[in-house]
Protein backbone atom coordinates (compact mmCIF):
# COMPACT_ATOMS: atom_id res chain seq x y z
CA UNK A 1 0.00 0.00 0.00
CA UNK A 2 0.91 3.57 -0.82
CA UNK A 3 1.16 6.35 1.57
CA UNK A 4 -0.05 9.61 0.34
CA UNK A 5 0.03 12.83 1.56
CA UNK A 6 -2.47 15.08 0.11
CA UNK A 7 -5.83 15.29 -0.99
CA UNK A 8 -4.88 16.00 -4.66
CA UNK A 9 -2.62 12.78 -4.78
CA UNK A 10 -5.14 10.58 -3.60
CA UNK A 11 -7.79 12.22 -6.05
CA UNK A 12 -5.28 11.74 -9.04
CA UNK A 13 -4.85 7.61 -7.92
CA UNK A 14 -8.57 7.39 -7.81
CA UNK A 15 -8.96 8.82 -11.27
CA UNK A 16 -6.22 7.21 -12.85
CA UNK A 17 -6.65 3.51 -11.39
CA UNK A 18 -10.09 1.63 -11.85
CA UNK A 19 -9.98 -0.44 -8.54
CA UNK A 20 -8.58 2.01 -5.41
CA UNK A 21 -8.60 0.53 -2.01
CA UNK A 22 -8.33 3.85 0.31
CA UNK A 23 -7.77 3.53 4.08
CA UNK A 24 -7.83 6.85 5.72
CA UNK A 25 -6.34 6.26 9.67
CA UNK A 26 -4.87 8.73 12.70
CA UNK A 27 -1.59 7.84 13.63
CA UNK A 28 -2.30 7.52 17.32
CA UNK A 29 -4.48 4.17 16.65
CA UNK A 30 -4.12 1.05 17.05
CA UNK A 31 -6.86 -0.28 15.40
CA UNK A 32 -5.80 1.85 12.14
CA UNK A 33 -2.47 0.14 12.03
CA UNK A 34 -3.66 -3.26 12.44
CA UNK A 35 -6.78 -3.12 9.76
CA UNK A 36 -4.14 -1.04 7.44
CA UNK A 37 -1.45 -4.21 7.76
CA UNK A 38 -3.97 -6.41 7.33
CA UNK A 39 -5.68 -5.15 3.83
CA UNK A 40 -2.47 -4.92 3.06
CA UNK A 41 -1.78 -8.61 3.15
CA UNK A 42 -5.58 -9.12 2.19
CA UNK A 43 -4.34 -6.83 -1.16
CA UNK A 44 -1.44 -9.21 -1.86
CA UNK A 45 -3.65 -11.57 -3.77
CA UNK A 46 -5.45 -9.06 -5.22
CA UNK A 47 -3.35 -7.78 -7.90
CA UNK A 48 -6.31 -5.68 -9.63
CA UNK A 49 -6.70 -3.31 -7.28
CA UNK A 50 -4.67 -0.02 -5.62
CA UNK A 51 -4.62 0.35 -2.50
CA UNK A 52 -3.57 3.76 -1.18
CA UNK A 53 -3.61 5.07 2.79
CA UNK A 54 -3.70 8.52 4.58
CA UNK A 55 -2.95 9.66 8.20
CA UNK A 56 -5.61 12.50 8.78
CA UNK A 57 -2.89 14.84 10.49
CA UNK A 58 -0.92 14.69 7.12
CA UNK A 59 -4.19 15.43 5.12
CA UNK A 60 -6.65 16.91 7.42
CA UNK A 61 -8.93 18.07 4.59
CA UNK A 62 -9.56 14.27 3.52
CA UNK A 63 -12.02 14.08 6.16
CA UNK A 64 -14.41 16.22 5.08
CA UNK A 65 -13.75 15.60 1.28
CA UNK A 66 -14.74 11.91 1.95
CA UNK A 67 -16.92 11.95 4.92
CA UNK A 68 -14.26 10.17 7.00
CA UNK A 69 -15.20 11.36 10.25
CA UNK A 70 -13.90 7.96 12.32
CA UNK A 71 -10.52 6.32 11.83
CA UNK A 72 -10.28 3.64 10.47
CA UNK A 73 -12.40 4.37 7.29
CA UNK A 74 -11.88 2.06 4.72
CA UNK A 75 -13.35 2.92 1.01
CA UNK A 76 -13.27 0.79 -2.64
CA UNK A 77 -13.51 3.21 -5.59
CA UNK A 78 -14.30 1.40 -9.07
CA UNK A 79 -13.51 3.55 -11.81
CA UNK A 80 -13.49 6.88 -9.66
CA UNK A 81 -16.80 6.09 -8.13
CA UNK A 82 -17.41 4.92 -4.15
CA UNK A 83 -19.03 1.80 -4.37
CA UNK A 84 -18.39 0.64 -0.52
CA UNK A 85 -17.58 1.96 2.79
CA UNK A 86 -16.68 0.60 6.12
CA UNK A 87 -15.81 2.39 9.12
CA UNK A 88 -14.49 1.51 12.48
CA UNK A 89 -15.45 -2.20 12.23
CA UNK A 90 -14.04 -3.65 9.38
CA UNK A 91 -15.22 -7.34 8.18
CA UNK A 92 -12.79 -8.92 6.39
CA UNK A 93 -14.99 -11.44 5.13
CA UNK A 94 -16.87 -9.08 4.05
CA UNK A 95 -14.46 -7.24 2.19
CA UNK A 96 -12.76 -9.87 0.47
CA UNK A 97 -16.08 -10.79 -1.03
CA UNK A 98 -16.23 -7.17 -2.28
CA UNK A 99 -12.97 -6.69 -3.30
CA UNK A 100 -13.74 -10.25 -5.47
CA UNK A 101 -16.54 -9.26 -6.85
CA UNK A 102 -15.59 -5.83 -8.45
CA UNK A 103 -12.20 -7.73 -9.79
CA UNK A 104 -14.37 -10.06 -11.14
CA UNK A 105 -16.62 -6.89 -13.18
CA UNK A 106 -12.74 -5.30 -14.05
CA UNK A 107 -12.20 -9.02 -16.06
CA UNK A 108 -15.47 -9.23 -17.77
CA UNK A 109 -15.72 -5.27 -18.71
Amino acid sequence: MQQLMSQEAIQHVIEEQRLVLFVVKTGQCGVCESVQAKVAVMLESHPDVTGIYVYMEDAPEVASAYLAFSAPTVILFFEGKEVFRVARFVRFDELEHVLSQYEEALREG
